[in-house]
């Protein structure tokens, strides 16, 4: 019987299999035979100008993207699941638009919003008095990396409130009201109950945040096409200007090595999630 069940099991995902294998394990093959193929293709990518100050801003856009996005996803989670807040599902609707909402209107309302001219922050801040000349958000090579990086955080906060209410939703009561008679505050509360229960949560939320981090290319191409001067530009963007260019030896180095980055981060996940259960 249970050689039956094996069997019935194999063949029931043999299909799923096959088409992972078709879709992923292939192209991945692909890629790499075609950057070996042009072995020098790495030694390029390294001396390419720029790509010291690629890296840089890669790291800095991944880094903040995935703090910013922890951090107000967490907030805004707390904030839902708060027994005074009235009208939650309008509220979790309300903050789920910026995840839905096609990347390419995004971008685009984004820096119609960040235009220097006609923009709606210039104003917003020229009224309240923060500033008295305009801002320009998108032109100046020293702060515009950071305006794309509050977009990518507006895009992919929402979801770390959906992963993080639900998994708020699963940890008993009986936990936070023990802890209170023992005189634990909100922080020691937050701390010490909430913090641990949703490691597991938070650590695939961070995957997936650092993953979307590393493929971001509609916010930053639509807005910026990656300048000023090459300011804002990230791997993504780097290796659609390689593929522009028809150089394919080079755009599949780029490719193996957001590759290698992403399963560093994955192996990271799974180690974390091992040694949780």
């Amino acid at each position: 019987m249970q050689k039956r069940l094996r069997r019935d099991a194999f063949l029931l995902t043999l299909p799923a299999v096959v088409l992972i294998t078709v879709m992923t394990v292939i192209p991945v093959i692909a890629v790499i035979q075609r950057a070996i193929a042009g072995n020098e293709a790495f030694g390029r990518l390294v001396t390419t100008p720029g790509f010291g100050s690629t890296m840089w801003n890669t790291l800095q856009w991944t880094v903040v993207a995935v703090a910013g996005a922890l951090v107000i996803g967490y907030l805004g989670a707390l904030v839902l699941q708060s027994r005074y807040l009235r009208l939650t599902g309008l509220w979790r609707s309300i903050l789920l638009v910026p995840w839905i909402i096609p990347g390419v209107v995004g971008a685009t309302l984004w820096k119609w919003s960040f235009s220097r001219d006609y923009g709606q922050i210039n104003q917003i801040l020229i009224d309240i008095g923060f500033t008295k000349t305009p801002i320009d958000w998108l032109t100046n090579p020293h702060i515009v990396l950071w305006a794309l990086v509050i977009v990518q955080i507006w895009s992919t906060a929402p979801f770390v409130v959906l992963l993080i209410s639900a998994g708020l939703t699963s940890i008993p009561a009986e936990r936070y009201e023990a802890a209170r008679l023992d005189g634990a505050g909100v922080f020691r509360l937050f701390g010490s109950i909430t913090l641990p229960a949703l490691s597991a949560t938070t650590a695939l939320a961070t995957l997936t945040l650092v993953t979307w981090a590393l493929n971001a290319f509609t916010i930053i191409w639509v807005a910026t096409a990656g300048g000023p001067a090459g300011a804002s530009t990230i791997l993504p963007v780097l290796l659609y200007q390689a593929f522009q260019t028809g150089d394919q030896n080079l755009v599949s180095a780029i490719a193996i090595l957001q590759l290698v980055i992403s399963v560093i981060f994955a192996a990271i996940y799974v180690r974390a999630v091992r040694e949780d259960y």
